[in-house]
């Protein structure tokens, strides 16, 4: 039987990843707290709105949280740490393929 179709856990990733806003908000965050303002400022072209916008949806799905005595302040979970070595990985990859298609 063949699959038709991408399990909702790998759709939830993929859209991620489409989503280029998702990506850059969680490939500039760390475990440690990252204030909002210093958010906005690495992630350039994105509207202050938009930005809380994307945050919000990577708190509920579990990537991203804020720290209870600052609201202001966001830093990734362990799912989100995850998520930023996947992104890292695929980096490494995509510099490693560009490397050797230019070396031919």
């Amino acid at each position: 039987m063949a699959l038709t179709q991408l399990n909702l856990g790998s759709e939830l990733g993929l859209e991620i990843l489409h989503q280029r806003w998702y990506a850059l908000v969680l490939y500039q965050l760390a475990p440690a707290p990252t204030d909002f303002m210093d958010l906005r400022v690495t992630v350039r072209g994105i509207s202050t709105f938009n930005l809380l916008l994307r945050l919000n949806h990577l708190i509920e799905w579990g990537l991203v949280e804020t720290l209870p005595e600052d609201d202001y302040s966001y830093r990734l979970t362990a799912t989100g740490e995850m998520f930023h070595r996947i992104l890292r990985e695929l980096e490494d990859w995509g510099n490693e393929t560009l490397e050797n298609q230019l070396a031919i």
